[in-house]
C-alpha cells in the first residue's frame, strides 16, 4: 500500500480536527466567538464516522502500517511520520471518538456563557486531536510527540480557570508530575534507538522476538521495559505517581470527563499495550505491572470510599480502574485490559457528566456530599443515568462493566494469592464507593446535608442527551466483547505485510482471548459487589449519620485518608524540599554568592590597579628609594646566610 491507497477515512481523522481548530481560531472566533463550537462539533461527527469505518475495515482484514515521509534523519537512519491502523489502535480509537464527541456536545452547553468559551473549545479539541495522533502513531518518536501534546493540552485545561490559585497549582502539579514520567519515556526511546537503530513498533517487536529466541536479548531491554512502565505510571496515574489526578478536578467538568474516560489517563495503558512484546520479554516485569496495578486499585478504592467531593470520588475511582487494567495486563490478558479500557470510557464519562449536572443544579463547578441529598426526584433523568453507569462500574450483571471486570477477577482468581485477594477487594470496594455516592447524593434526608433546601433543578436537554447516550453505552457495551477480542487477536499478527516469517516468528506474549462468563467468577464477583453495595446502604441509609459521625469522632483517621495514607504528605514534603533547595541555589548560591563573587572581582581588580598605579607613577626619587630598599634587603639576606 502507498499513500494514494490510504482510505479517505484515515486522512480525515487528522484533516477534520486540524481544519476545525484553524477555522475556529482564525475565522469564527474573531467574528462570532460563541459559535466556535460549531466547526468543532462537525469535526467530532466526521472523526466518529471515520473511526467506525476504519474499525469495520480492520475487522475485514484491512489493517495497515504506512510511512508517509521522513521528518528527521541522520545519514541512512531517520524517523518517519506514518500511520498505523490495527486492531488494538482502532478499538480504542472508536471509543475515544464516540465518547469524546459526546463529551464535546456536553461541553458546548456546559461552558456556554463562560468568558473563555471559545478558548476552551479550541484547546479541548486540540486535546482530542492529540489523542487521535497518539493512537495512530506507528513509531515511538511520533507517539512521544503526541504524548507530549496530550500533556500540554491537559495543563491548559486543568488550569483553565486560572484566576483560581487552586486551578493553577493543580495544573502545575499535573504538568510537573507528567514530566517526570515523560523523561522516562524519552530515555526509553533513546535506549531503543541505541539498541535497535529503529523505532517502528512492528520491526522492533520482530527484532526483540528474534534476539530473544536466539538467546541474545539486548543489554538494555530491562531498562527499556522499566522506563516504559515508569512513563505509563505517570500518565495513567499509578502508584507512586498517581497523586496529580485527583487535584486535576479543578478543571471544568468536561475536562475531567474527557481526561478520565477517553484521553490522558488511557494513554499510559495504551503505551503498555503497544509495548507489551518488549516488556513481556523481560522476566519479572509483567508481575511488576500486575503488582503496581493491584496495589493502586485497592488503595484508591479505599480512599474513594472516604471522599466527600463528588468529582474526587470519581477521580480516585479512575485511578482504581486504571489499576485494574494494569492488573489485567500484568496477568497477560491484553484483550481484557483493552476491553475494560473501552467499557470504562463509557461509564466513567457518564458518571462525570452526571456529577457535572449535580454541580450545575446549584450553579457550582462541583458539589460535595454536604450540599446534596435526596435529589432523586429533583434530578430524575440525571438519577436514572447515574444508576445505569453505577451498576456498570460496580460490575453488576448484565451491565457492560460486568463483562470486563468479571474477566479480570477471573484472571486474578486463576493466578491466586494476593492477586486473587486484590480482585475480591476491588469488586467490593468499587461497589461500596459508587453506591455510597449514589445514596448520599440522591437518597435520604439527612440533617447534615442541605438536601432540597439547596433548590436543585434538572439540566436542559443539551446536558442530558449526551449523558443519556453514554449511560446507554455503559449498559450495552458488554456486547462488544467478541469484536474487541477479534480486533486484538488479529491486530498484531496481521502486520506488517511483506516481512518473511513475521507472523510465524512473532509469538505474542499473553492471551488475546476475552473469556465468557464463568459461573465461579460470576458468583464470587457478584457476591463481593453485593457485599460492597450492602455496606454502602447500611452506612448511608440505615445509619444515615455515620459518614459525618466517624469524621467528628476520629479526625486523625480522616487526616490519614485525606493524605492517602501519608503518601501525599510525603510527596508534598519532598516537593517543598526540592523547591526550597532550588530557591536556595537560585537566590543564595547563584544570586548572592556567585554573582557577588563575580561582581566583587571587578572591585578587587580595580582596587589592586589603583594601588599599583600609585606605586608606578614614574617619579625618579621614588624609584631610587625602592632600589635602595631592595639593595638593603638583598644585603641583609646575604649577611643572614
Amino acid at each position: 500500500m502507498n499513500a494514494a491507497q490510504v482510505p479517505w477515512a484515515a486522512w480525515l481523522l487528522f484533516l477534520a480536527p486540524v481544519s476545525a481548530i484553524l477555522i475556529g481560531m482564525f475565522v469564527v472566533r474573531p467574528l462570532k466567538p460563541e459559535w466556535t463550537h460549531l466547526p468543532i462539533l462537525a469535526s467530532c461527527a466526521v472523526v466518529t464516522v471515520c473511526a467506525l469505518l476504519l474499525l469495520q475495515r480492520v475487522l475485514m482484514g484491512g489493517s495497515f502500517d504506512l510511512n508517509f515521509y521522513r521528518w528527521a534523519g541522520v545519514g541512512s537512519w531517520g524517523v518517519d511520520f506514518g500511520l498505523r491502523i490495527d486492531g488494538p489502535g482502532v478499538a480504542v480509537l472508536s471509543m475515544v471518538a464516540v465518547v469524546g464527541s459526546l463529551i464535546h456536545l456536553y461541553a458546548a452547553s456546559y461552558m456556554e456563557g463562560d468568558p473563555g468559551f471559545s478558548r476552551f473549545m479550541l484547546v479541548f479539541h486540540l486535546f482530542f486531536l492529540a489523542m487521535i495522533g497518539l493512537l495512530t502513531a506507528n513509531n515511538y518518536v511520533q507517539l512521544y510527540l503526541f504524548w507530549e501534546l496530550v500533556g500540554a493540552a491537559s495543563y491548559l485545561l486543568i488550569g483553565f480557570w486560572y484566576h483560581k490559585e487552586s486551578a493553577r497549582k493543580a495544573a502545575l502539579k499535573a504538568f510537573l508530575t507528567n514530566r517526570v514520567g515523560d523523561f522516562g519515556f524519552l530515555l526509553a526511546i533513546l535506549l531503543i534507538i541505541d539498541s535497535f537503530k529503529i523505532t517502528h513498533f512492528h520491526l522492533l517487536y520482530f527484532l526483540v522476538a528474534r534476539a530473544t529466541a536466539a538467546g541474545h536479548a539486548p543489554q538494555f531491554l530491562p531498562a527499556i521495559g522499566l522506563l516504559l512502565i515508569w512513563a505509563a505510571c505517570a500518565k495513567s496515574a499509578q502508584f507512586p505517581l498517581y497523586f496529580w489526578l485527583p487535584d486535576a478536578m479543578e478543571g471544568p467538568t468536561p475536562t475531567s470527563a474527557l481526561m478520565h474516560a477517553a484521553t490522558m489517563v488511557t494513554a499510559g495503558v495504551f503505551l503498555l499495550v503497544r509495548s507489551w512484546p518488549l516488556i513481556a520479554a523481560v522476566p519479572g516485569l509483567p508481575d511488576l505491572v500486575a503488582g503496581i496495578g493491584a496495589f493502586t486499585a485497592v488503595s484508591s478504592a479505599i480512599v474513594a470510599g472516604t471522599r466527600k467531593d463528588l468529582k474526587r470520588i470519581l477521580a480516585y475511582s479512575t485511578v482504581s480502574h486504571l489499576g485494574l487494567m494494569m492488573l489485567a495486563l500484568g496477568l497477560g490478558r491484553v484483550s481484557v485490559a483493552i476491553f475494560h479500557l473501552i467499557v470504562h470510557g463509557f461509564f466513567k464519562a457518564a458518571l462525570f457528566l452526571c456529577a457535572g449536572n449535580v454541580g450545575h443544579a446549584i450553579h457550582q463547578p462541583t458539589a460535595n456530599v454536604d450540599e446534596v441529598g435526596g435529589w432523586r426526584k429533583a434530578l430524575p433523568w440525571t438519577y436514572v443515568f447515574f444508576v445505569a453507569a453505577s451498576l456498570s462500574l460496580a460490575g453488576i450483571f448484565p451491565f457492560g462493566g460486568f463483562f470486563s471486570k468479571d474477566a479480570i477477577v477471573d484472571a486474578a482468581m486463576e493466578r491466586g494469592g494476593l492477586f486473587a485477594l486484590s480482585g475480591l477487594l476491588i469488586s467490593a470496594g468499587s461497589a461500596f464507593y459508587i453506591f455510597r455516592m449514589l445514596f448520599l447524593t440522591f437518597h435520604g434526608e439527612r440533617p447534615e446535608q442541605k438536601g432540597l433546601s439547596a433548590h436543585p433543578h434538572e439540566s436542559g436537554s443539551g446536558l442530558l442527551a449526551p449523558v443519556g447516550l453514554l449511560a446507554l453505552g455503559a449498559v450495552v457495551i458488554g456486547a462488544a466483547r467478541p469484536v474487541v477480542e477479534t480486533l486484538v487477536a488479529g491486530g498484531w499478527t496481521a502486520l506488517p505485510v511483506g516481512i518473511p516469517g513475521y507472523a510465524q516468528t512473532m509469538n505474542l506474549p499473553g492471551s488475546t482471548e476475552i473469556p465468557g462468563v464463568a459461573l465461579k467468577a460470576l458468583l464470587i464477583g457478584m457476591g463481593m459487589a453485593a457485599l460492597g453495595a450492602a455496606a454502602a446502604y447500611a452506612l448511608t441509609m440505615v445509619d444515615a449519620g455515620w459518614d459525618w459521625r466517624w469524621r467528628k469522632s476520629s479526625p486523625a483517621l480522616e487526616r490519614v485518608f485525606d493524605s492517602d495514607f501519608g503518601w501525599k504528605t510525603l510527596v508534598d514534603w519532598f516537593a517543598r524540599g526540592v523547591s526550597s533547595l532550588a530557591d536556595f541555589v537560585g537566590r543564595v548560591l547563584d544570586k548572592k554568592w556567585w554573582d557577588g563573587a563575580i561582581e566583587g572581582s571587578g572591585r578587587v581588580v580595580q582596587a589592586a590597579g589603583s594601588l599599583f598605579s600609585d606605586a608606578a607613577r614614574g617619579r625618579l626619587n621614588e624609584a631610587l628609594w625602592w632600589m635602595a630598599a631592595g639593595a638593603a634587603l638583598l644585603l641583609a639576606l646575604g649577611a643572614a646566610r
